[in-house]
């Protein structure tokens, strides 16, 4: 019996010498004392490589100088994974979790996207993913949106959203406009002299030399403020927002010729319409300010063959070499090894 036991002490010493190994080597990165171990950032690759995939982007972006792609997806996966450490913890303090029934709904729409549950199997199977796999990363990811939702609220109050909606009024005001241009200013004010609401299409569309406004009745259409403000002739636009919806201008010269206006309708689009609009907006503004606080109040370290961590953007970024300047190579994403 005793010469079946020295082949065993091997096999069973094993899983002991790699585990050994394992934690000898340097973490990939530490957030407040927790690792993100070589091997938790391989497996990571695979998946954030299969959500690029189904964005049709490169996993990381294109890479910098010298470096490849699987570097840069490396640091891209790396930055993601401290920003979702810091997330947690949030959630952790926060009580937060994500509802099975939200899970379900988010993978039953991923399915629709890609053309059904058959061809989702088929994409996972190529990219060396589960279901498990995919659930357990559609849970990573709405528990971060859930982080930033909670947080955006938070921070976010109904008296901002107010006073923000009223700084930027003109973001939600579209304009209906119709115009008759002439080449000159005496036609101008024989057309001025008659015109009124009510026979002004019937002019556009007799004297007007824009023919394709003139075919509508002069009628320029639903312009929004801004589109209108950046792209129409400063002088159209000077002498359109002095008049009041239904007014009509007096004779107006451009680089054009001469124009008789009519503002036909000005309208905003009320506070409660836009309302979750500038709540996103305000949200994620307070999310990123609340996470770039995170960063830079947090214990974290990067193993320099990835990169360091830019704590404005969250980023992992290339190690710049003190000599030039430039961008150093970073070392590719770590490969799993029996070798301490």
């Amino acid at each position: 019996m005793q010469r079946f036991l020295r082949p065993l002490v091997p096999l069973v010493l094993a899983p002991l010498i790699l585990t050994a190994c394992a934690s000898s080597r340097p973490a990939a990165a530490t957030v407040d004392g927790q690792s993100i171990t070589d091997t938790q950032l391989s497996q990571d690759m695979v998946f954030f490589r299969f959500l690029s995939d189904l964005s049709q982007q490169s996993c990381g972006g294109p890479p910098v100088q010298g470096e490849s792609a699987e570097a840069s997806c490396a640091r891209f996966t790396l930055g993601n994974l401290i920003q979702e450490d810091l997330v947690k913890g949030y959630a952790q303090s926060h009580h937060l979790s994500v509802p099975e029934a939200t899970v379900t709904n988010a993978l039953t729409q991923l399915e629709s996207t890609v053309g059904g549950a058959k061809q989702l199997d088929s994409q996972l199977k190529a990219a060396g993913m589960t279901r498990a796999d995919l659930t357990a990363l559609a849970r990573r990811l709405l528990l971060f949106d859930q982080v930033q939702k909670s947080v955006a609220a938070q921070r976010v109050s109904q008296q901002q959203l107010r006073q923000v909606y009223l700084q930027q009024i003109t973001s939600f005001t579209q304009l209906d406009v119709r115009h008759i241009l002439v080449k000159t200013e005496a036609q101008a004010q024989r057309i001025e002299r008659q015109v009124n609401a009510k026979n002004f299409g019937d002019l556009a569309k007799k004297y007007s030399t824009d023919t394709q406004s003139a075919a509508n009745g002069g009628d320029l259409g639903t312009i929004a403020w801004s589109t209108f403000t950046q792209s129409y002739d400063a002088d159209f636009v000077r002498a359109t927002l002095k008049l009041k919806p239904g007014q009509i201008s007096p004779p107006v010269r451009t680089q054009f010729g001469w124009h008789i206006i009519q503002l036909v309708s000005r309208k905003v689009q009320p506070f409660n319409a836009v309302e979750d609009q500038l709540r996103q907006s305000l949200g994620s503004q307070a999310f990123a300010s609340w996470l770039q606080q995170r960063l830079a109040d947090a214990d974290i370290s990067v193993n320099p063959k990835y990169g360091r961590l830019d704590r404005n953007s969250g980023e992992v970024v290339p190690v710049r070499t003190t000599a030039t300047g430039s961008e150093a190579p970073t070392s590719p994403a770590p490969a799993a090894s029996a070798t301490p």
